[in-house]
């Protein structure tokens, strides 16, 4: 498809748009996509497994023993967060500290809501009749 000089001039001055390439492939930029989703997205779930082989991975916190394995996990995934923005600076051209804390704060925001509403869902559901 052709686009005019006119409408490439407005989609990157008004609307902050790069102009597509010739050279790009939608099928490859998905599959990329695809695979950092897979890699950035185990980092999470594998270290929310692998703390149940960590002997130390609950302690007497003063109320009961206190499972370790979702604060590692949150840990772990905001530093995965904060090497995605840092990543995706190199590429972008962005300055790599304000890359990966604009990732981590928008990825803490997404993961502190999907908290909320499953809670919310499972008091909702679970709630006694």
């Amino acid at each position: 498809a052709v686009v005019s000089t006119q409408s490439t001039g407005m989609m990157y001055y008004e609307l902050g748009f790069m102009p597509l390439d010739e050279d790009e492939k939608p099928s490859k930029q998905g599959f990329v996509t695809f695979l950092s989703f897979c890699c950035f997205g185990l980092v999470p779930l594998l270290s929310y497994i692998l703390c149940g082989f960590i002997p130390w991975n609950t302690f007497n916190g003063g109320r009961g023993m206190v499972n370790l394995a979702f604060p590692i996990s949150c840990v772990f995934t905001a530093i995965t967060l904060f090497l995605l923005g840092v990543v995706k600076g190199r590429f972008a051209s962005e300055h790599l500290t304000v890359a990966g804390i604009k990732v981590l704060v928008m990825g803490a925001i997404a993961c502190a809501a999907s908290y909320v509403i499953g809670y919310l869902v499972s008091k909702l559901l679970l709630k006694d009749d």
